[in-house]
């Protein structure tokens, strides 16, 4: 008599065991390739903020001044440029002997890109609207651009803006570039090099340090801050 009994599943049971594990897959799976990706973006915004602290750290070098702003005027008269549209071409003067594979584009006017060239290069030129958010999904419009006039900045793997119009050498990074999800805070951070040898990650004293910038879904405009956060985090 054979004492081993042969075990085998029904074609219920392993219908059930099939749904139970399909069940798992779709809640694990996507907050795990959401983990990784948030932290490709926190590893990668490390990095370009550690490259635009040298090399802003090289432009007050080379210009022999820590003031942004006043050498991107000096450079748009230097270069017989026109008063505030002018300071697009400026920075993309200054910013080409320090990016490899620069492209540049504007909103407002400038040589090249033509009017609105920044969100075609940035991949939201849809109805003339950024379309970025904020942590808790609100739209964010322009924040990431600024106003008339910007400069938008592509090199190989990210992409960065700055609004000419309010001169104080604030700096918006997309690091995912065109790409989504554009929610501030989790690819996208911002940075201030007005004093060049002195770069401010949002969140840092005096520089969107507010609660209503925190690094938190529930602050009205959520995001900013998580660029000094992330900075800090192993």
């Amino acid at each position: 008599m054979n004492k081993h009994k042969n075990i085998a599943f029904t074609l219920a049971e392993v219908l059930i065991i099939i749904g139970i594990i399909g069940v798992v897959s779709v809640i694990t799976i996507p907050n795990l390739v959401n983990n990784y990706q948030e932290r490709q973006f926190k590893a990668k915004w490390k990095k370009i903020y550690s490259q635009f602290t040298q090399i802003s750290k090289k432009i007050a070098e080379d210009y022999s001044n820590d003031d942004f702003s006043s050498i991107v005027e000096d450079v748009r008269k230097e270069n017989n440029l026109p008063e505030i549209h002018g300071r697009n071409d400026a920075l993309n003067i200054i910013f080409r002997n320090y990016f490899k594979h620069l492209q540049f584009a504007c909103n407002g006017h400038c040589s090249g890109s033509g009017s609105w060239g920044c969100l075609s290069m940035l991949g939201r030129a849809e109805n003339n609207r950024a379309g970025y958010s904020f942590l808790n999904g609100n739209n964010a419009g322009y924040w990431v651009l600024g106003y008339t006039p910007t400069a938008c900045f592509q090199v190989v793997d990210f992409n960065f803006a700055l609004d000419t119009y309010a001169n104080d050498g604030v700096v918006s990074v997309d690091v995912n570039g065109s790409r989504k999800p554009n929610v501030i805070g989790k690819d996208i951070f911002v940075l201030k090099i007005k004093d060049l040898n002195n770069v401010i990650p949002g969140g840092g004293k005096k520089f969107y340090d507010g609660e209503l910038y925190a690094c938190d879904k529930n602050a009205s405009k959520g995001g900013p801050a998580c660029s000094v956060k992330y900075l800090k985090e192993n």
